[in-house]
């Protein structure tokens, strides 16, 4: 069966750091309470994109799921990235078979702590053996995760994947018959590929998940369970209506709240940056830090210091807009 969980907004949690770019598991649990407070979140993402997925240690994955899933135990599902270390340099690919051990491995390790699921990219990092296609590897990753655990595995797409790894119609069908893997989120706003994904999977047990908030009415429309975007994070209560009035069958209060969080994710400004601030102005103990290693620019850009005037400006802003859905 599809969880429970799979609907409406999911948070892509941003990560805690401290001033030397190391964990701060107070400010991580801080945000998760946080973000808890809104009420309109379905789960939380750990190791996710716009958390720096890529900067992390194969024993900081395991700290990172230790925190949440302890902290949030009955209190919110909890899904972790556990795709292998690699930092997206594709010069410098991993060995693949430690690659896919250590995704195996920290799959195994998250559902002991007590994830609700784990959640793994497409496996750019691995080359086609001779006699491959993209589409066998990523066939073949998906089938040693889906047999090595027993809770919900989900697939991640993100911006900038290359072409040659994009999951097509025909490889949707053949991941979405595996019976772990229960959905997949990808990081468009094409609502072409968007309506192919679920018209794949429409008569099977398996969640397509908007991977850009813009999309999300055009998604529904088409059949998606759930998103995944920034806007999860600071406006849930927006895209839990947007859903809800969808639903109802109130299509053009839908389509309003639909253009209101279109707004927020025009208007606010550094969206990890901005929201750890705001978090902070509303006295939970999060800093403003992230690594500044980061590689893969698909998620913002590294070290982002807001204006107070544009962060002020932001902040009206967000708050104008939740008001209309208090």
């Amino acid at each position: 069966m599809i969880p429970e969980y799979l609907r409406g907004p999911i948070a892509p949690v941003f990560t805690a750091f401290d001033s030397e770019g190391r964990l701060d598991d107070l400010g991580q649990r801080e945000f998760l309470d946080f973000l808890s407070e809104s009420g309109a979140i379905s789960a939380f993402f750990l190791r996710c994109g716009m958390g720096q997925m890529r900067e992390f240690s194969y024993d900081e994955v395991k700290q990172i799921a230790d925190n949440a899933c302890a902290h949030m135990k009955g209190r919110g599902p909890v899904m972790i990235g556990t795709t292998g270390i690699w930092d997206r340099d594709y010069d410098r690919l991993p060995d693949p078979d430690v690659f896919l051990r250590e995704a195996v491995e920290l799959s195994q390790y998250v559902e002991s702590v007590g994830a609700a699921a784990c959640v793994h990219t497409v496996p750019e990092a691995i080359a086609p053996k001779d006699g491959e296609t993209t589409a066998d590897v990523t066939l073949r990753y998906f089938e040693a995760i889906d047999a090595a655990v027993s809770i919900p595995v989900f697939i991640y797409q993100p911006p900038g994947t290359r072409p040659e790894y994009i999951v097509t119609v025909d490889l949707m069908q053949k991941l979405a018959d595996l019976p772990n893997v229960k959905g997949m989120k990808a990081s468009t706003a094409d609502a072409g590929y968007i309506l192919d994904m679920t018209w794949a999977t429409r008569d099977k047990d398996f969640g397509y998940i908007v991977g850009h908030e813009a999309a999300f009415f055009a998604g529904l429309c088409s059949g998606a369970k759930a998103t995944i975007g920034g806007g999860a994070c600071v406006n849930p209560q927006v895209l839990k209506a947007v859903q809800d009035r969808f639903e109802q069958g109130d299509i053009p209060g839908a389509i309003d709240a639909q253009r209101s969080v279109n707004k927020l994710w025009q208007g606010i400004p550094a969206t990890v940056e901005f929201l750890k601030r705001y978090a902070a102005d509303k006295g939970y103990k999060v800093q403003p830090y992230r690594r500044s290693k980061q590689k893969d620019a698909a998620y913002g850009p590294v070290d982002v210091s807001i204006p107070q005037d544009v962060y002020e400006a932001g902040k009206h802003l967000l708050e104008s807009e939740l008001a209309l859905y208090a």
